[in-house]
């Protein structure tokens, strides 16, 4: 039996049943924090530029988008609403590259809603799709000389199929062909160096068409469309189309079933690229715990993974996207205590700002061998930093990082990421919408039909 068809067999006879009830319990926040990104995605301007886009697009089978409330045909509004949940940059992450969530949060409500399934199928679908595709990511995992284009938005196609194949009951081969049709025809990765290069663009965010090409071949695959047999086997398998230069296999089954990936997903605090993240909680360390003030600061000097400072050290910003991929940018929103979220986004906090402006200007960033060495030892998890502030009076604080917050390792609590939540999701929702939504999840496994919380997603009108 190939790999491939191996993978499929357990997805196929996936017992549902069997997900532990602390999964689940996981899985309602990892909803709430997928929702509150693509609230928080919709507040902004792109974020209604995509709701308007899928406009365009009606059919009869149809879903929801998420802040706007209109019903589009069903693979646009997992466009849309994927691409608003990682339009933030505030969305999950696993193993320090991976955002799973914008995926299969909203594929799971739109074909749920589709197909009036109960809560708890969207959660087991959600729980499903995370163990395959976490799976499928580590299975190509590249060597560190390779990484550079190794980018979640290939793979995740499989996340959409599995959700989908779940949610719509496909028999075997029907999985197999969704499996190879969506696999054929995977976005390709670019190198980081041009996806960071300034101006930044939309690019940044290809989660949305892979969400879309991942759904639309599962819904060709549901008619009898024929896919490549064993996508993940071989010379010329998925692993070698993504760009990586090895694969391992074996991972694709190692503990499917038995342990639950996606307790060790990663939770954002701040609405930039995950490499930054340890480096911005030892700088938010230092100014809270030694009182700096903003305009005391003289210098900051960040020594972090080679990653962080070829792609993150820009101070320069033409726009949101290139905010999103700048410390020295986060930097100064937390000197000078901005919430993060839409508010690290406005014009007037990237544009306006002559003290953040000259914050940004004095952090300098340099690579630690030692750093590299050790994320890549622990797949991405542990992203070590070493942040030192001078103050103008001569002062020097230094703080280490190796695990950022949110993680499995420095978790969020259930409160802290429903206050996230309130945060992101006060930008568009009332206070009263805010809490029946936070109410529906906490209940989900026990909601009859999706719908009855896809209502609660639209903005109040009048």
């Amino acid at each position: 039996m190939t790999y491939t068809s191996s993978l499929i067999e357990q997805i196929a006879c996936f017992d549902a049943d069997t997900i532990p009830q602390q999964v689940v319990e996981h899985t309602k926040l990892y909803i709430l924090d997928a929702l509150g990104c693509a609230l928080g995605g919709y507040a902004i301007v792109p974020g209604k530029q995509i709701a308007a886009q899928a406009k365009q697009f009606e059919s009869a089978d149809c879903a929801t988008l998420i802040g706007d409330g209109a019903s589009v045909s069903l693979p646009f509004a997992c466009w849309a609403n994927s691409s608003m949940a990682n339009l933030l940059d505030m969305d999950d992450v696993f193993a320090g590259t991976a955002h799973q969530a914008n995926c299969l949060v909203p594929t799971a409500l739109a074909i749920g809603e589709s197909q009036n399934r109960s809560g708890i199928d969207v959660i087991r679908a959600i729980v499903l799709g995370f163990e395959v595709g976490s799976r499928i990511m580590m299975y190509c995992w590249p060597s560190p000389q390779k990484a550079r284009t190794y980018f979640p938005s290939t793979w995740q196609v499989f996340d959409a199929v599995v959700v989908g194949a779940y949610l719509l009951r496909l028999e075997k081969e029907q999985i197999r062909h969704a499996l190879g049709l969506a696999g054929m025809v995977a976005p390709i990765p670019i190198d980081m160096k041009k996806f960071v290069e300034r101006p930044m663009g939309f690019s940044k965010n290809p989660f949305g068409w892979t969400t879309f090409t991942g759904v639309f071949w599962t819904l060709m695959a549901r008619r009898g469309m024929a896919g490549a047999a064993d996508i993940l086997d071989g010379d010329a398998g998925f692993w070698a189309m993504m760009g990586s230069d090895r694969c391992d296999p074996d991972q694709l089954l190692t503990g499917l079933g038995s342990r639950y990936n996606i307790l060790d997903t990663k939770y954002k605090p701040y609405p930039i690229c995950t490499w930054g993240h340890t480096s911005v909680d030892a700088f938010a360390d230092i100014m809270e715990s030694e009182g700096i003030d903003a305009g005391q600061i003289a210098s900051v000097r960040v020594k972090t993974v080679a990653r962080a400072v070829d792609f993150l050290s820009s101070p320069e910003m033409k726009g949101l996207y290139d905010a999103q991929f700048s410390l020295p940018h986060a930097f100064s929103m937390v000197a000078l205590k901005k919430k993060p979220g839409p508010e690290w986004m406005s014009e007037e906090n990237m544009f306006g700002n002559r003290l953040a402006r000259q914050i940004a200007d004095r952090v300098t960033m340099e690579v630690d061998p030692l750093a590299e060495k050790v994320f890549d030892e622990e797949k991405g998890v542990a992203i070590p930093t070493e942040v030192t502030v001078t103050t103008r009076s001569g002062q020097v604080y230094t703080r280490q990082k190796k695990y950022s917050k949110g993680t499995a390792n420095n978790p969020f609590t259930p409160e802290e990421l429903k206050e996230k939540f309130r945060i992101l999701a006060s930008s568009v929702l009332t206070n009263q919408q805010i809490e029946d939504l936070q109410s529906s999840i906490a209940n989900l496994d026990r909601m009859d039909c999706i719908s009855d919380l896809v209502r609660l997603l639209k903005i109040p009108t009048g």
